[in-house]
């Protein structure tokens, strides 16, 4: 029997907290959330303290000052999957850079940019490559002047791809592993 037990009290909570995840995500999937909206009155009225209140008024835009940016007339580019790229010296693989790249375009182009997600994928591999097999790729990690380079070159080619739209090349992500 005391063997038994810690097998039973394992079964009961996975069937326990499956159950409940089951039941979570079903709610959630069925907007659980009416019940709130209905109890607390609807979002945007006004209530007691003043929080909620709409307002009518339009936000004034601040000019100039340090870290501001106008986000809203551009979007971000991300692609579905990271860089795989090889580092081959020699005719033998050495080692394996990846690196999630994203591509800042205008707001107007938005979501049509991602028809031409195959070709730029394959335009910007086929040039990472040829950087790795000069010994360029790997440099990345070490010379800001170098990925600097290469963010310009990979803009270039996306602006043959994608037109003026394409604005900046962005890379989120680097690392590389050695065979």
């Amino acid at each position: 029997m005391k063997k038994l037990l810690p097998i039973i009290i394992i079964l009961v909570a996975g069937i326990a907290g499956g159950g409940g995840g089951y039941f979570f995500k079903l709610q959630a999937s069925q907007g659980g959330g009416e019940e709130h909206a209905a109890a607390d009155g609807e979002h945007g009225e006004k209530s007691d303290d003043g929080h909620g209140d709409k307002k009518d008024k339009k936000k004034k835009k601040k000019k100039g000052g340090h870290g501001e940016a106008d986000t809203s007339s551009t979007v971000y580019m991300k692609f579905g999957r990271q860089f795989v790229v090889p580092v081959v010296q020699n005719g033998k693989p050495r080692s394996m850079m990846i690196m999630d790249i994203n591509i800042e375009v205008d707001s107007e182009q938005g979501e049509t940019v991602y028809a031409y997600e195959p070709r730029l994928r394959d335009a910007i591999l086929s040039h990472l490559i040829m950087k790795a097999g000069d010994g360029d790729l790997p440099l990345m990690l070490e010379d800001t002047a170098v990925m600097e380079k290469t963010k310009a070159e990979i803009l270039a080619i996306s602006k043959t791809i994608i037109g003026d739209g394409a604005l900046q090349v962005l890379i989120q992500d680097i690392g590389m592993q050695s065979y």
